[in-house]
């Protein structure tokens, strides 16, 4: 093969791996306390944490990612630690970094599982959230919407209680639950807890406060949050921070 061929194929590899780079997030499986794993995943639009839970037979899946593609990229990781499949996969709000997996979960057999008002708003919502992450980002697939096939009207348990779905109100979006696990004590916070204030642009900002007291009235004994943006693992005094940045940001 002459000089010329070779350069040329070597470029056009090296072409398709960035293209490959650019469109394949990075993602992340960390084993944090009993059952339960965090994930970190690093996509264009925004970086963010899911978390797992391997149960006794089955995989619970908390927080569908982005795309069908860090769906994927999930399943593999999550074969890594255990060969029990995933079968559950819950939408912790029916935005696309908590649903956009849904489509690839549910072609692997696995239940997607939300609250009514979380199915209601993704198929209210689905196709504009695709063309508004198209134009920001136009390698993000013409996912089709793919809804739960089980939603509760508030609270619910899975994986016999050791999976608790908590809905206390409206607060960074109309539909965001908790996730609590309760023999590890921890909270999954999703949109809901992170340590900075985040994109409220669809937050209930009178709301959001008492959402977050509620959490505390509960006295779920949690040593541990998973916040669903930037650094993922907190104590219990994440809560209060972040009302304090909430009461901040109210005072400007």
């Amino acid at each position: 093969m002459n000089k010329v061929v070779t350069a040329t194929i070597a470029t056009v590899f090296i072409s398709f791996s960035a293209v490959l780079a650019a469109v394949t997030p990075a993602l992340t499986l960390t084993h944090l306390r009993g059952s339960v794993y965090v994930v970190v995943e690093q996509n264009p639009l925004s970086d963010e944490n899911s978390a797992v839970y391997v149960g006794e037979k089955f995989v619970t899946v908390v927080g569908a990612t982005f795309s069908p593609e860090s769906a994927r990229q999930l399943a593999k990781e999550v074969a890594k630690v255990t060969r029990k499949p995933i079968k559950e996969v819950i939408d912790t709000n029916y935005n696309l970094d908590r649903a956009g997996g849904n489509a690839y979960f549910k072609s692997i057999g696995a239940k997607i599982i939300s609250i009514d008002l979380t199915r209601d708003l993704l198929q209210r919502n689905w196709d504009q959230m695709v063309a508004n992450a198209r134009q920001r980002y136009p390698e993000y697939p013409q996912s089709p919407l793919v809804l739960p096939d089980t939603t509760h009207p508030g609270d619910f348990e899975l994986q016999g209680g050791r999976v608790r779905g908590l809905y206390l109100g409206p607060s960074h979006a109309p539909d965001d639950i908790f996730v609590y696990f309760p023999q590890e004590k921890v909270l999954y916070g999703g949109c809901i807890l992170k340590e900075q204030l985040g994109n409220l642009a669809l937050a209930d900002l009178v709301e959001y406060p008492k959402t977050l007291r509620k959490l505390q009235q509960l006295n779920l004994g949690y040593t541990t949050i998973i916040a669903g943006h930037w650094s993922p693992i907190h104590g219990p005094e994440l809560v209060d921070q972040y009302l304090q940045l909430l009461a901040a940001n109210a005072d400007q």
